[in-house]
């Protein structure tokens, strides 16, 4: 489609040079995405209305796609192998509290989605993720001699079980989680997979054909602290897609987008996702179709390499697909082209590029490991007691294996175990020195 809609030129969002005032834009310490991620409607829109939100546009761009998802329901799917795949991403977007600008992306994107169906963005906009029975409550299905209640809030028919859930504390939905006896994480799995949702108790809950998006907002730091291993391994995180955001533009007074171009766009999005409900299964163009066998499929399959980041980016050729099916969708279109493909697949390699920055930085590639070093240096010159040490992995390490990640602790330049006095026995006390000073 053209990128001119309604008489309105589009952008070009860029990540380095200058703003629009001369003035530098700020730096990024975090990979940048390819331009071809701004790929059809959902890229057009972006490129028009980045240069009046501080927001990082990568951000704006996935929410809206993610929103985008959940209102064209379940109907659209890709088939890979048996299994369904419904149009759903799961964007995990993080950066520091003071320069991410997460709430604003949010804030842009919802806008247009808002512009598009306001009864959906009230209705079917939720948060508030704290068990898997929570969310069952939410979707569950209507007995017949059932009244719909509100539960406080003007919620869709019952049958309508569209949900985007938006949660920009997700620090916070991680530590319920980790709660003894909480589902939330096997839910989480299966709503990502499409199924059906019950839990099996006394209240005997189910959700028929749900159809969930998340958008989660947490800072780095955050979720370093929070992932346990257990959780990458078990498949949780590998459904959800890393995006780093950071602060696009310096503007002391930003307006956002006019009005106008809100209302021109929304009305857009509408009709492409009126006419997306009504697609089923979305199939790939001949050309789509090569691309992804000669091209793509290898290096998205590829499982030479191991430890967290391969867990956490294990679903990437699935994401692929579903991304790509998007493009397609919110473009007004029903079958999957090389450039949707294209565009898909540079987006997820953005995602296997910021959950590397999210979970390593600098760090070693051992979770564990990188979670004691941020802890000792947290610490200070006070240093990290045996006990803290000992509380910091409650039961989840074995005492050989605490010790053996002491012990690869110390083999690093500027840390130390030293003895630090009490008023009976010294204590001894893992410190870190920088070795430059």
């Amino acid at each position: 489609m053209s990128d001119q809609i309604d008489g309105f030129l589009p952008g070009n969002p860029m990540y380095d040079g200058v703003q629009p005032d001369g003035k530098p834009r700020p730096d990024r310490e975090g990979p940048t995405p390819s331009p071809l991620v701004f790929h059809g409607f959902p890229g057009t829109v972006v490129r028009r209305i980045e240069s009046t939100t501080e927001a990082d546009p990568v951000a704006i761009l996935v929410t809206l796609m993610a929103a985008g998802g959940v209102m064209v329901g379940r109907g659209p799917h890709v088939r890979i192998g048996d299994d369904r795949h419904p149009a759903l991403i799961w964007p995990l977007i993080y950066g520091n509290t003071s320069t991410g600008r997460k709430g604003s992306s949010r804030s842009t994107a919802m806008r247009i989605v808002r512009a598009a169906d306001e009864i959906f963005a009230v209705r079917n906009v939720v948060s508030g993720l704290s068990s898997g029975e929570g969310l069952l409550e939410e979707l569950r299905d209507q007995d017949d001699d059932e009244e719909g209640g509100s539960g406080g809030r003007d919620r869709p028919d019952p049958d309508d079980k569209r949900r985007l859930v938006v949660e920009s504390e997700y620090a916070v939905t991680m530590a319920r989680g980790k709660r003894e006896g909480n589902t939330l994480p096997g839910m989480l799995r299966q709503a990502w997979d499409g199924d059906h949702l019950s839990v099996m108790n006394r209240s005997k809950l189910k959700a028929s054909d749900p159809h969930v998006g998340i958008v989660a907002h947490i800072t780095q730091r955050e979720f370093r602290a929070k992932v346990q291993d257990s959780e990458m391994a078990g498949g949780t995180y590998n459904r959800f897609l890393p995006f780093y955001s950071h602060r696009n533009l310096m503007l002391p007074h930003p307006v956002g987008a006019e009005e106008q171009i809100v209302t021109a766009y929304g009305i857009k999005l509408r009709e492409h996702v009126a006419a997306a409900r009504s697609v089923g299964l979305v199939r790939f163009s001949t050309a789509a179709s090569k691309v992804y066998t000669d091209e793509l499929y290898e290096a998205l399959t590829d499982d030479s390499s191991a430890g967290p980041v391969a867990e956490f980016t294990a679903r990437a050729a699935a994401y692929c697909q579903r991304i790509a099916m998007l493009y397609a969708l919110l473009d007004h279109r029903a079958q999957i082209e090389e450039d949707d493909l294209r565009a898909a697949y540079d987006l997820v390699g953005y995602s296997q590029d910021s959950a590397r920055h999210l979970l390593l930085g600098s760090g070693t590639g051992d979770v564990n490991l990188d979670k004691l070093i941020r802890a000792v240096r947290d610490a200070g010159p006070d240093g990290l007691t045996q006990t803290q040490v000992t509380r910091m992995f409650g039961n989840r390490l074995k005492a050989a294996d605490k010790n053996v990640l002491v012990s690869k602790l110390l083999e690093m330049d500027g840390y130390a175990m030293l003895p630090r006095p009490t008023g009976g026995a010294s204590a001894k006390v893992l410190v870190y020195s920088d070795p430059a000073n």
